[in-house]
């Protein structure tokens, strides 16, 4: 008996530990979506101190200091996770998105390297788990919009897709509809897109392509209702509050467009695109201080993610409003 209560007591003790690093990384995710990686990071170091096994701590670590800006230190947590769990296909991906955002913003030399890691993670994460959409987007992503010197290239996209409409018919079409926006093929995207939705009534993405080909086709009015069943599917990203918004402001709707991008950046207040395009709609409404306010947001998020593009816009856009 008394064996039985000590092996009755140390099990519990494991349960609380294992319930306990599960709310930890939760509430490092919470601050993260709340917009205060610095926080989150905190409470993950802390957690790999008594932890430091944990392999999801160390992804969650990753990823919080990828959103900071802090890409040498983000691959260096990344692989101390895959260390950990090797076959994990998410681990992968974040690694070969960092080492992308790196290859972006480094020289032609180094860029070089960086792309052909980044590109061979984004490849063993689809070759771990093939039905990952997430592995597959984030390889399509790379060669759909990579230059062929680093790997990317339009027959790879292609090929890509049709092997994924056999394995996973609506992130197909997507993908597919996906390449025909680019092309500026509207019509076909918009048929690609919504075989996506016949195949997986729940992708709120295809909703995203639908509503951006109706703006550029003039359909407004279906713009509008495609990005409101993308808010209606996905009301946590932040993405389809800020599409939303892009279909009001096409349609000179501004109180509602302002009120679409606030949503969003109550949603994930780090999320650069809702700030500028915030920015753009209060500028248009003549809120001229408050535009300034948001578009130096713009500036100070697009530094922290090493954004130039960014960056770039949003000054020019506090240069066009008298701002130096």
């Amino acid at each position: 008996m008394r064996f039985q209560v000590l092996l009755l007591v140390f099990l519990c003790l494991v349960s609380s530990r294992s319930v306990l690093a599960e709310t930890e990384l939760e509430k490092a995710d919470r601050l993260l979506k709340a917009g205060d990686p610095v926080a989150a990071q905190g409470v993950l170091g802390q957690l790999l101190k008594s932890e430091p096994q944990n392999a999801q701590a160390h992804f969650q670590l990753g990823r919080t200091q990828f959103r900071s800006g802090k890409n040498e230190e983000a691959v260096a947590s990344v692989d101390k996770a895959i260390a950990l769990q090797p076959a994990k296909a998410d681990f992968h991906v974040l690694r070969g998105n960092i080492l992308g955002n790196m290859a972006s913003n480094a020289n032609v030399f180094r860029a070089m390297g960086l792309a052909e890691d980044g590109l061979a993670s984004l490849q063993k994460a689809v070759q771990l788990e093939p039905g990952n959409r997430d592995a597959r987007a984030a390889l399509f992503n790379w060669y759909h919009n990579v230059p062929r010197l680093g790997g990317g290239g339009a027959d790879k996209a292609l090929a890509l897709v049709e092997e994924t409409i056999r394995i996973d018919p609506g992130q197909g079409h997507y993908l597919k509809a996906l390449v025909h926006l680019k092309q500026k093929h509207y019509g076909v995207a918009q048929t690609e897109a919504r075989s996506a939705v016949a195949a997986d009534p729940k992708l709120h993405l295809a909703y995203n392509i639908l509503g951006y080909a109706a703006l550029e086709l003039k359909q407004f009015d279906q713009a509008l209702a495609d990005f409101q069943k993308q808010v209606e599917l996905a009301p946590e990203d932040p993405n389809s509050h800020d599409s939303l918004g892009d279909g009001f402001l096409a349609k000179g709707l501004l109180p509602e467009a302002i009120g679409a991008y606030r949503k969003g950046l109550e949603v994930e207040p780090r999320f650069w695109a809702c700030a500028g395009h915030l920015g753009k709609a209060l500028e248009r409404a003549k809120r001229k201080d408050e535009a300034i306010a948001h578009y130096r947001r713009y500036v100070q998020l697009g530094s922290e993610v090493g954004n130039e593009a960014v960056v770039s816009m949003a000054q020019d856009a506090l240069e066009r409003l008298g701002v130096n």
